[in-house]
């Protein structure tokens, strides 16, 4: 009996042991996969998000190289302000009674201010381009940059020839001729001929104001004016 007894027992062991194995085993089969799966799942994510970080991480230095370059060049960019000194230079070619290059300081002009370089160049250009008549008359070639800072401007004017070889100039002041010498400053006569009286295109030739070369030349313009 108590053989008996004891395979007994011994089987029901066996077979617990066995049902275990088995059952172990379909465990491990069935979740085993969906726990490898799930840590590579977290694994890929894991990879995918550093991928993302060192993305946003790229686009946010270009951005800050970006945003650093613009500063540069803003901080760099020099513009005339009202503190902005300007030189203008007047050069003659083939100038006779006086030097070639004549340079005076002035005020800047408003429409000046705030300018960079490259905005006050065309505007250059552009008086050049559509000279006033009275700049046509006395010869401008060109209207340059010589010099640009946010301290300094220097700017250039050439002319083709002296046009204060001539002795005299004509103009109308108040409504009357007056004639000048050439320095447009020394009056050499109060002629008392209104300006009114004249031809319309004489007097647009006035309101201007023209040089005249010698003192025969001017008598006989007088003289016209007078008739």
């Amino acid at each position: 009996m108590d053989k008996n007894r004891n395979r007994i027992i011994s089987l029901v062991i066996i077979v617990l042991l066995v049902a275990a194995i088995v059952l172990a085993l379909v465990l491990v089969k069935r979740y085993g996969g969906k726990t490898q799966n799930n840590i590579d799942n977290v694994s890929e994510n894991s990879r995918k998000d550093n991928d993302l970080n060192n993305i946003s991480g790229k686009n946010d230095n270009e951005m800050d190289k970006l945003a650093n370059t613009d500063y540069e060049s803003e901080k760099t960019r020099d513009v005339i302000s009202s503190k902005t000194k300007l030189i203008m230079q007047t050069y003659y070619i083939d100038a006779r009674n006086h030097e070639n290059l004549e340079e005076v300081k002035e005020k800047m002009p408003a429409k000046f201010i705030a300018m960079d370089e490259d905005e006050l160049e065309d505007y250059l250009e552009e008086y050049v381009e559509d000279m006033p008549l009275n700049e046509y008359l006395d010869g401008l070639l060109s209207y340059e940059i010589v010099d640009f800072s946010k301290d300094n401007v220097i700017l250039r004017k050439t002319y083709a020839a002296d046009w204060n070889e001539n002795e005299y100039f004509v103009c109308d002041k108040n409504g009357l001729v007056v004639v000048y010498y050439s320095d447009k400053e020394t009056v050499f006569d109060y002629t008392g001929i209104k300006t009114a009286e004249l031809p319309s295109e004489e007097q647009v030739r006035l309101k201007i104001g023209y040089f005249v070369a010698n003192d025969e030349e001017l008598y006989a313009l007088l003289e016209s004016y007078s008739s």
